[in-house]
C-alpha cells in the first residue's frame, strides 16, 4: 500500500473524508433520472434483458453498471423505463469520484509537490462543484477520469520500482488506460500520455533490449485485450433485437434473434460485428448534428461560461425550488487561470529557474492539457462542459507543481513558515471551501427562492 500511495498522511486520510462527505451527502436525492442517467440507465437495463442498443462510446463502464445493477436485483424494466429512478446505480461513479482524490493527491507527490501544496491541490478537487455533480449522477465521467489518472500515476510508480515489482505497475497503468480507453475514446489521452513518458524514459535512460520490449508490448496488448474483450462481452450479453438495430447493416441484424431480419444461417464472426460496430461509432461521432440549449463552445471552458442546467423541481409554495447545475467552482476555476498567468509571468519577470524535475513535469502536464483540450476544435457536434475535466484537472497540476516551486528558497525548502505566507495559503483554501458551500445548493438540488438562484447566476450566460 505504501508503495501506492506513498506514505499514508494525516492531511489524505481528512481529504478521502471530505470527498466521501462531499459525493454521497444525500446521493439519493433527488430521486428522479437527471439528465443523461435516462441513456445509461437504459443501456445497463439492456444487459439485463439482452435487446441490441447502440452508443457512440464503447461499452466497459456501461458494462460495470449493469453489473452493479445486477448486484443491487434492480429489474430491467426500472432500468430501461425512461422515467423510473434508480438512484442505487450513482454508488458506482461516486466511489469513483472519491477515489480520484487520493489519487490526484499521489500524482501530485509524485511529480515532486511538497505535502502542502499537494493538500491544496487535492483540497480543490474535493470542493470543486462540477466534479462532484458528474461525480453523484449515472454517467460516465467520474470513472473516466479516475481510469485515467490512474494510468498515469502507476507509470509513474512503475518507472522509480525495483524490478521485480516493474511489472506490476506496468500491468497496472496498462489496464487503468486500456479501461479509459473502453470508457471513452478521448480516454486514449491516457495510454497516449504514459506512452509518451515511456519514450522518453527509452531515449533518455536506456532501457535493456528485453525491459523495453516488454514494456511495450504491455502498453499495446493489455489495453487491446481489454477495449476487444469489453466488445466481445457487449455482443455476448446483447443477442435479441433492440432499439439499437437500425444503425446495423442488414447482415448484422440477422444475428439478432426476432429481427425484421433475422436469419439462422448467417453467421458474423466476432471480429466483423467489433469492426462493423467501431466504424458506426465513428461516423456516428462525426456526423451527430443534435443541438442543446446548454452546448457550448470549446474556448469558453476554460471560463466556465456555459454551464449545465441538470435538474429544476418543483416549486413549492412559498416559491422555492432546487435545481442542479453542472457548474464549476468559480474560486476553483477562475483562481486556477489567474494563478497560471500570476505564476508564468513571475517566474519570468524575476529570472526563476525552476529545478529540472518541475521542468519535466511541468511539461508533461502541458501537453497533457494540450491533447485533451485543442482536438475539441476540430469536433463538429455539440458539446458541453464536462469535456473540459481532464484538461481542467492537468491545469490544476500544472498550477500546483508551478507554485510549488515559485514558494520554495533556493535550498528547496517551501516558505510556508513566515506568517505571511501561511495567511495566504489558509485564505485560498478558506476562499475555495466558501465558494463551494456558496454554489452548494445548485449541486446538490436544495430548495432556493427565486432571489436565492438568481444571485447565483453570477454570468448572463449561466442562465
Amino acid at each position: 500500500m505504501e508503495k501506492l500511495i506513498g506514505r499514508v498522511r494525516p492531511e489524505l486520510i481528512l481529504l478521502i473524508l471530505a470527498a466521501a462527505a462531499t459525493r454521497l451527502w444525500n446521493l439519493f436525492t433527488p430521486s428522479a433520472v437527471i439528465f443523461d442517467e435516462v441513456y445509461f440507465k437504459e443501456f445497463a437495463g439492456h444487459y439485463l434483458d439482452h435487446h441490441y442498443f447502440f452508443d457512440i462510446h464503447p461499452p466497459l463502464v456501461k458494462l460495470l453498471m449493469a453489473g452493479w445493477s445486477s448486484l443491487l436485483n434492480i429489474p430491467a424494466i426500472d432500468l430501461v423505463t425512461k422515467t423510473t429512478p434508480t438512484v442505487g446505480l450513482r454508488v458506482l461513479p461516486a466511489v469513483a469520484g472519491i477515489l480520484i482524490i487520493p489519487v490526484f493527491w499521489a500524482l501530485l507527490r509524485r511529480f515532486g509537490a511538497s505535502r502542502a501544496f499537494a493538500f491544496l491541490g487535492a483540497f480543490a478537487l474535493v470542493v470543486e462543484n462540477a466534479l462532484i455533480v458528474e461525480s453523484r449522477l449515472i454517467v460516465m465521467d467520474s470513472l473516466l477520469i479516475l481510469f485515467g489518472l490512474s494510468s498515469i500515476y502507476f507509470y509513474l510508480v512503475a518507472r522509480r520500482s525495483a524490478t521485480r515489482w516493474y511489472w506490476l505497475w506496468m500491468v497496472l497503468a496498462a489496464v487503468a488506460g486500456g479501461a479509459a480507453l473502453s470508457t471513452k475514446w478521448t480516454g486514449a489521452t491516457a495510454l497516449g500520455l504514459v506512452g509518451l513518458m515511456w519514450l522518453v524514459d527509452l531515449r533518455y535512460h536506456r532501457f535493456r533490449l528485453r525491459r523495453a520490449l516488454g514494456s511495450l508490448a504491455i502498453l499495446v496488448l493489455v489495453p487491446l485485450s481489454l477495449y476487444t474483450g469489453a466488445f466481445w462481452v457487449h455482443f455476448q450479453l446483447l443477442p435479441l433485437s433492440g432499439e439499437g438495430d437500425a444503425y446495423m447493416t442488414p447482415n448484422f441484424q440477422a444475428s439478432l434473434r426476432g429481427s425484421n431480419y433475422s436469419d439462422p444461417s448467417v453467421h458474423m464472426t466476432f471480429l466483423d460485428k467489433f469492426v462493423e460496430l467501431n466504424q458506426e461509432m465513428y461516423d456516428r461521432n462525426q456526423t451527430l448534428t443534435a443541438t442543446h440549449p446548454y452546448g457550448s463552445r470549446w474556448y469558453t471552458w476554460p471560463l466556465e461560461l456555459r454551464p449545465i442546467y441538470y435538474w429544476q423541481g418543483q416549486t413549492q409554495d412559498d416559491g422555492r425550488q432546487g435545481n442542479i447545475y453542472l457548474l464549476g467552482n468559480p474560486a476553483v476555476w477562475w483562481g486556477v487561470l489567474l494563478a497560471g498567468i500570476v505564476g508564468l509571468v513571475y517566474a519570468r519577470a524575476r529570472r526563476i529557474e525552476l529545478r529540472p524535475t518541475t521542468i519535466a513535469a511541468l511539461s508533461l502536464l502541458g501537453v497533457a492539457y494540450l491533447v485533451n483540450f485543442l482536438p475539441f476544435a476540430g469536433v463538429p457536434r455539440v458539446m458541453f462542459l464536462y469535456h473540459y475535466f481532464f484538461s481542467f484537472i492537468f491545469s490544476l497540476a500544472f498550477v500546483v507543481l508551478l507554485w510549488n516551486d515559485l514558494s520554495a528558497d533556493r535550498d528547496g525548502r517551501h516558505q510556508l513558515e513566515t506568517g505571511a505566507s501561511r495567511v495566504v495559503y489558509s485564505g485560498v483554501l478558506i476562499i475555495m471551501l466558501l465558494a463551494f458551500l456558496y454554489f452548494a445548493p445548485l449541486t446538490y438540488g436544495t430548495l432556493l427562492s427565486p432571489s436565492g438562484l438568481a444571485e447565483r447566476m453570477w454570468l448572463r450566460s449561466w442562465r
